[in-house]
């Protein structure tokens, strides 16, 4: 017994991990680690495709009501504007699908080899997610803040005319 070794996990055995790029194994990827991703990636999958999808969409609506609004009679120039809005957003959604879908390519690798290094993969396409979104949120604050800010002085100035 080496006292130098990690400990194993307590809910299973650990699997050696198999030589990865060339590597020898020298640590192990738990059953319960892998099992654990393995029953996310359907969900991640899942997401990743409705994520596409949305994007797609996002982009046909946007270049659709751009071209309406353009080709259109007067008072249908805002259309255009809100079309050119969506593309934007059509586009900023493609980021989050390729990497929730390489999430989900990495589990795959990682639940035939059982390496670290597959893990370690995974785990960087998870960071790369949840990142995005964390950004994503703290720039939606930001944007709904100014929103309220903006209503609070068209009220406020609406009053005094």
């Amino acid at each position: 017994m080496n006292p130098y070794t990690p400990p194993a996990a307590a809910y299973g055995a650990p699997y050696a991990a198999s030589p990865s790029h060339g590597a020898a194994p020298t640590e192990a990827v738990t059953e319960l680690a892998i099992e654990s991703l393995r029953q996310t990636r359907p969900w991640v999958l899942f997401l990743s495709v409705l994520a596409f999808l949305g994007s797609g969409f996002m982009l046909l609506a946007g270049i659709g009501m751009t071209i309406v609004g353009l080709v259109a009679s007067k008072g249908q120039g805002f259309q255009s504007l809100i079309g050119l809005a969506y593309i934007p957003f059509g586009l900023v959604y493609v980021y989050p699908a390729v990497k929730m879908w390489a999430y989900g390519s990495a589990i795959s690798r990682l639940s035939m080899s059982r390496s670290t290094s597959d893990l370690e993969a995974a785990l960087v396409q998870q960071k790369h997610i949840w990142k995005f979104l964390g950004i994503a949120a703290i720039v939606m604050i930001i944007v709904y803040a100014l929103m309220i800010g903006a209503f609070a002085l068209m009220a406020v100035g609406g009053k005094f005319h």
